[in-house]
């Protein structure tokens, strides 16, 4: 009696597979969980990096207002200018550079204009680009040029 105890095959084997089912379901999880909250944060950036664009874009349209305005004066009514703009935007600052030249071609004397707009959500002293980010820092930059 005491013999066909210790012969029994099989006799302690569901332990030590259900411990071992739980650590690779464990595992498992644990791997779904950290690819879902990576793409939910790639999701979240990439929002942030088209209001960037837009932020941008808004910036660039601001300058090339400001640069063919019929009211100004000076060859590049601005330098650089840090702008916020309206409602959806409230978290980018937006830098604004114009720089001009004059040309003649053809004997005709005109200006050109070159507006860059640089939009962030962490500015450095308040100005576009940042060049110490942290996590989460989305910046887009958008070149123009047009003469006048």
């Amino acid at each position: 009696m005491c013999l066909d105890r210790l012969h029994r095959p099989g006799r302690g084997f569901a332990l030590p597979a259900a411990i071992f089912l739980l650590v690779v379901l464990a595992l498992l999880g644990a791997f779904v969980i950290r690819i879902v909250g990576m793409q939910q944060q790639g999701s979240r950036l990439d929002v942030e990096g088209a209001r960037a664009y837009q932020a941008a874009r808004a910036g660039i349209e601001w300058g090339l207002f400001r640069v063919l305005s019929p009211a100004a004066t000076a060859p590049c009514p601005f330098a650089t200018s840090n702008q916020a703009f309206g409602t959806g935007f409230e978290a980018y600052t937006v830098t604004v550079t114009c720089s001009s030249g004059a040309v003649t071609e053809g004997g005709t004397a005109t200006t050109l204009y070159s507006l860059v707009a640089t939009a962030c959500n962490q500015p450095a002293n308040g100005a576009c680009p940042n060049p110490n980010p942290t996590d989460g820092y989305v910046m887009r930059q958008i070149e123009a040029g047009t003469s006048r």
